[in-house]
């Protein structure tokens, strides 16, 4: 964008009722609100932060965060950021694209689309020279963008989201690790994150990750000679009590019992 000039363009056509490209200054902040109609917000540059449900969502470049209709939540930026922005009309549109937010997109979510980013100087040179051909122009990236934004939800973005919440969940395995943790660096609410979660696994976040540090203190116990009390401290338990009552609540075995176990059948 040019001078960090800010500009909107209105009823582009349905169901998109404005369009915009805005340059936020440092330290800029709206409070809390909400809206009666689908909004998108996709980060170019900077960082904004998003308070949504309580919980704070920083989205950097490439990032789309969708907030559906009547959801109060605030923004602001320290370092200023620039977004191009979709807002939707109210009423349901005859070609269903608000019928297909409403049934795959019912919360919050932040989506990683810097894949796409090329896509933003078409839409904005489109938008400054605003004529009858733009308006289809912008009307069709915009239809193309909600749904490849849709089947990256309804695929669960599973390869980069699995990845992603493994690799943090094992990083941290002796921290005391919350819902609210996880659900802030997959940058997703936590209601959507379970949901995912118990689709690609069978179980909810915690006992996702109680799960894999008990595998990782079966690893340890049956492949190195650290001991009861270095495994504990390894994986961030108060001390070898609590993680004995912890490892016998899953494994049905103290973990002095499996070490044995495992040692007499090798």
């Amino acid at each position: 964008m040019e001078n960090n000039e800010s500009f909107m363009v209105y009823n582009v056509a349905e169901p998109y009722q404005e369009v915009n490209f805005y340059n936020r200054a440092q330290n800029w902040f709206m409070p809390e609100h909400h809206h009666t109609y689908y909004q998108f917000i996709w980060v170019i540059d900077g960082t904004l932060l998003f308070t949504i449900g309580g919980e704070e969502y920083s989205l950097t470049r490439g990032k789309i965060c969708i907030t559906p209709p009547l959801q109060p939540h605030s923004l602001r930026s320290t370092t200023g950021y620039c977004q191009f922005g979709i807002n939707l009309q109210t009423p349901k549109d005859a070609k269903g694209m608000i019928g297909l937010l409403d049934a795959y997109i019912p919360e919050f979510i932040i989506i990683d689309y810097s894949h796409n980013l090329d896509l933003l100087p078409v839409l904005e040179k489109e938008s400054r020279g605003f004529t009858k051909l733009s308006k289809i122009k912008i009307a069709n990236i915009l239809d193309g963008i909600i749904v490849s934004c849709v089947e990256m939800i309804m695929n669960g973005n599973e390869v980069n989201f699995k990845n992603h919440l493994l690799t943090f969940l094992n990083k941290n395995l002796n921290q005391k690790i919350t819902l609210s943790d996880v659900s802030k660096e997959l940058a997703i609410s936590q209601s959507h994150l379970e949901r995912l979660v118990r689709k690609e696994f069978g179980c909810g976040v915690i006992d996702l990750y109680n799960q894999l540090r008990i595998n990782k203190a079966c690893s340890y116990l049956s492949a190195s000679y650290y001991t009861i009390e270095n495994i504990s401290e390894l994986l961030g338990f108060y001390d070898t009590s609590h993680f004995s009552h912890f490892f016998k609540q899953k494994i049905k075995m103290t973990p002095t019992e499996y070490r044995k176990y495992k040692n007499w059948t090798k």
